[in-house]
């Protein structure tokens, strides 16, 4: 009964942390979302004041009319989504199991980074295989995962003052069948010492940084049965990697 009160305790911190992380990751995001939001807002309005200006027409463009109201259309949509996508991340529930597309996941967390790859001047390239089986998971975990890790690779190029500034996820299927997802980066790299310590928690490299994400990141992905490391990417660079087991998602 008392380990039963520990195991339960020890995973209601575990997701406490979680959510704390999750909050802290897209707080520093918050600069470049707030942009990713008021473009296609502004857009929208332009659009909405052309579609204005056509009905002032005599007589009225309704044809352009038209148009500038579904360009309007597609830009409120474009806001929404970013909004819902960052909703989503920043839930604090318990965990669940859901229908996991690992591509579509991630596609959506490079679509939250897409404005900071930008500001650190990192051209952000995919590989993604196609054909990957739907998996069981916890869908929010799973891309608090890849954002950190995109995140943390975004971050690491930013000092980086020769040389191209590149970031390369990749999906795929391993030898033992499992489901593998790489974020490689160009940036300084780490040295012996931080490989060894990486996912340790409270240490960190960065100046401002908590030391927990990563070890967050690792008990993640163990829980769901895979495995989380980095190595050096040749010639510079790292890569962080992580496997999950193929278990197909069975509806209840």
């Amino acid at each position: 009964m008392e380990s039963t009160r520990r195991e339960r305790r020890y995973r209601e911190t575990q997701m406490a942390l979680a959510h704390v992380n999750r909050v802290a990751t897209m707080g520093q995001l918050t600069a470049s979302i707030t942009h990713e939001v008021n473009q296609p807002i502004a857009a929208a309005r332009n659009n909405v004041s052309a579609a204005l200006h056509f009905l002032d027409r005599n007589p009225p463009d309704l044809q352009e009319v038209r148009e500038a109201l579904a360009c309007a259309a597609k830009d409120t949509d474009r806001a929404g989504a970013v909004v819902g996508r960052m909703r989503a991340l920043m839930q604090n529930a318990s965990t669940r199991t859901d229908r996991v597309d690992i591509n579509e996941a991630v596609r959506e967390v490079i679509e939250l980074t897409r404005a900071e790859a930008l500001k650190n001047g990192v051209s952000v390239k995919t590989k993604l295989a196609e054909g990957l089986p739907i998996i069981a998971g916890d869908r929010v975990q799973l891309q608090q995962v890849a954002l950190n890790l995109i995140l943390n690779a975004l971050q690491a190029m930013e000092a980086v003052n020769e040389g191209a500034r590149q970031a390369l996820i990749t999906t795929s299927r391993t030898e033992l069948n499992d489901l593998y997802i790489g974020v490689q980066d160009t940036g300084p790299g780490l040295s012996p010492e931080t490989l060894s310590r990486l996912f340790e928690p409270f240490y960190t490299t960065k100046p401002n940084g908590m030391g927990m994400g990563l070890a967050i990141c690792r008990s993640i992905i163990e829980a769901h049965g895979g495995r989380l490391s980095a190595s050096a990417n040749v010639p510079r660079g790292a890569i962080f990697q992580f496997t999950l087991p193929a278990s197909p998602y069975n509806a209840p």
